[in-house]
């Protein structure tokens, strides 16, 4: 660019060409949805319209990415913990610069909706009294809880047994916990939540 401002001319940009597969859904089963995002058809679509005002790009670009196509990239990414390049690859060619702004800008989408969902306990310690206890113990500092999770194996329910089976082949429930620097738990709940997940790690 500087060289042909130099010159007394500007090159022609080569426009964007994303090849990206359209419909990155319709053509999936749910068991095949759930296997690439791990999540249900149901539940990215509640994403999306959760995420919708903060992720909408008001421009006149002919290949702005959709909603549901960032929502979609950015889950990829969390299912697989994938090269960004791999992942830009798996949904049509997206370059990995685009990829990472777009796990970045859903994160923090995500991240935004945090009161809406998380609700720190009302009784016991406080916050600060917990990220002290956890400095004093590890010399760690900011750290408000330690959080994990395993899967507890189940016999197979007769209805939506599907939904039981996890991705080693086995039935069972998804249990995460966390706990406060002594060991006791504050938080228990049979269900990852993906909202915690993203807003722990953005801290």
């Amino acid at each position: 660019m500087a060289i042909d401002l130099l010159f007394g001319r500007v090159a022609d940009r080569r426009p964007r060409s994303f090849k990206l597969k359209k419909n990155l859904l319709e053509s999936l089963s749910e068991d095949e949805v759930k296997s690439r995002y791990r999540f249900g058809r149901e539940s990215i679509h509640f994403l999306c319209d959760l995420l919708e005002e903060d992720l909408e790009r008001p421009t006149a670009r002919n290949n702005a990415l959709t909603t549901e196509e960032q929502v979609l990239i950015a889950l990829r990414f969390f299912a697989s913990g994938s090269f960004l390049e791999i992942v830009g690859d798996t949904v049509g060619g997206i370059p990995k610069c685009t990829v990472s702004r777009i796990i970045s800008r859903v994160s923090a989408a995500i991240s935004k909706k945090q009161n809406q969902f998380i609700r720190w306990p009302s009784t016991g310690e406080s916050r600060q009294e917990i990220k002290q206890g956890f400095f004093e113990k590890g010399g760690f500092p900011g750290v408000i809880g330690c959080i994990d999770g395993t899967h507890i194996r189940i016999q197979g329910p007769s209805d939506n047994e599907n939904d039981f089976v996890n991705r080693k082949g086995y039935h069972s429930i998804n249990v995460q916990a966390v706990c406060d620097h002594r060991g006791m738990f504050y938080k228990c709940s049979v269900k990852m939540s993906l909202l915690f997940f993203v807003h722990c790690m953005l801290q």
